[in-house]
């Protein structure tokens, strides 16, 4: 019952925040397959479960297989949902993520981008707008691009620090990494005041 598949799906989102990685994956393919069975293959709630099963393939290290995922993901959120739909830009977001961890920096500069032109159009004033500058400044520091990475991971950390009480817990992480890519373009830039304030 679709029911039942939401209640499992569920289950393994709160199996991947304690850590259980090897019971969300398998507790999100059984969601998975239930909602395929009774949903059909087309259905939001699959492309959702989906995006889900690649987060946790992501953090037990399957990157290959978590962004085939997040790839399948996206391309059935785009098909079958409102191109204004936030769910695309949250796909695009972890996407981007990911491409930047397996060093597809241009690749998830595109992805990133696409997400930002998204939030800032319809989700202005929201913290996840800031985190996607915060994560273009990443990528583009990756580049070694500081003069447009530096307004962006500034914007982003401040964003996120005005709205600091509506991020999510595990979230929060971002404010410190947001951080360490401050000291990190100084540091690139041979700046160390500017770098120890950051880290301060």
């Amino acid at each position: 019952h679709r029911v039942v598949a939401s209640f499992l799906d569920t289950l393994a989102l709160l199996l991947r925040d304690q850590s259980q990685l090897t019971q969300a994956e398998a507790t999100h393919r059984d969601a998975l397959a239930m909602q395929r069975k009774v949903l059909g293959p087309g259905h939001p709630y699959v492309a959702a479960s989906l995006n889900n099963l690649a987060l946790v393939l992501r953090d037990q290290g399957k990157l290959a297989e978590a962004e085939t995922t997040l790839r399948d993901a996206l391309a059935m959120r785009k098909r079958i949902l409102d191109a204004a739909d936030p769910d695309v830009a949250v796909s695009l977001y972890d996407l981007a993520g990911l491409l930047r961890e397996r060093g597809k920096i241009i690749e998830a500069e595109a992805a990133i981008r696409e997400c930002l032109a998204f939030r800032e159009k319809k989700l202005f004033d929201d913290w996840q707008t800031f985190d996607a500058r915060s994560l273009l400044g990443a990528v583009l520091l990756d580049r070694k691009d500081f003069a447009d990475a530096e307004p962006l991971l500034r914007s982003g950390y401040e964003g996120m620090k005005e709205r600091e009480e509506k991020i999510p817990a595990p979230i929060k992480p971002r404010l410190r990494e947001t951080l360490e890519c401050l000291v990190k373009l100084h540091e690139a830039q041979g700046q160390p005041k500017e770098a120890a304030e950051w880290r301060k």
